[in-house]
């Protein structure tokens, strides 16, 4: 675009007409967010959400309708315009690893996906031997916490009494088998890419730190995901499942033998090894 063009001739030939600052548009798509929200959390933020973008709506349309959302800016004199920008003939050389100024860090050993895949196993397993302790000690038995993690996927679970809770069920067996299976594969593939990256005692972040923080986030999705488990779960002891899981995934990732990372090759080199 040339900036040094002169102003279209017409009724505004002194000025442009650009849209006026207005906060309607924010507070209409936040009024829509939280109309939304409100359909898998409360009513009540539905209702905060659909006023907000009503009131949000009406003083746009009113701006629009009045002339208001529109002001005018003087064009700048001829003298004072930015001369048209010009391409540069000189190339740039393009950043590759290695060289100054480059901020990309490649490690040169990196821990294998594998690695992950068994700390998760290995996490898993201890998780759901803690899982079954809590149910012995608490006296509700072992078939009580998977029954529990079902009652996410099985919603017929939601009626049953705590001692129905307590009883065997096929189902809940192989249901909650597959849902703790992936879950745990699932964060031990994390645990591989992420732990090794982090700064110093990558213990600390993954045995503490890590089970903290979706500790969190699921004691505030817990409602959500799964109401049967969230009236009933014993949350010190589901901490302390988390903290075993983190420990146990942690050292096997961390006692993983590393691999030589794969390097990204620079464009140039590529295409000067495809062109012969």
């Amino acid at each position: 675009m040339n900036s040094a063009a002169p102003p279209p001739s017409g009724p505004h030939e002194e000025s442009v007409s650009l849209p006026a600052p207005t906060p309607w548009p924010l507070l209409l798509a936040a009024g829509i967010t939280l109309a939304a929200a409100g359909l898998v959390t409360n009513w009540v933020v539905s209702g905060v959400g659909i006023m907000l973008l009503v009131v949000a709506l009406a003083g746009w349309i009113r701006e629009l309708v009045s002339h208001r959302g529109e002001i005018e800016i003087p064009w700048v004199e001829p003298e004072l315009r930015a001369a048209p920008i010009k391409p540069a003939a000189a190339r740039v050389e393009a950043l590759r690893p290695g060289m100054p100024g480059h901020r990309m860090r490649v490690p040169e050993k990196v821990h294998p996906y594998s690695a992950g895949v068994r700390g998760g196993l290995v996490g898993g397993a201890a998780m759901a031997a803690t899982a079954l302790l809590y149910g012995l000690i608490s006296g509700h038995g072992i078939w009580y916490p998977i029954n529990l993690l079902a009652a996410m996927i099985l919603t017929n679970f939601a009626d049953k009494s705590t001692v129905e809770l307590e009883q065997f069920s096929l189902a809940a067996l192989g249901v909650g088998t597959v849902i703790h299976g992936l879950t745990s594969l699932a964060v031990g593939l994390c645990y591989g890419i992420i732990l090794p990256t982090l700064p110093r005692w990558p213990m600390l972040w993954g045995g503490l730190v890590g089970p903290l923080l979706w500790t969190g986030a699921t004691y505030g999705f817990m409602g959500i995901l799964n109401p049967v488990m969230n009236a009933r779960v014993e949350w010190s002891w589901f901490f302390v499942s988390q903290f075993v899981f983190g420990i146990a995934t942690g050292m096997v990732v961390a006692r993983s033998e590393k691999v030589p990372a794969e390097r990204p090759v620079p464009r140039s080199r590529v295409s000067h090894e495809r062109r012969y």
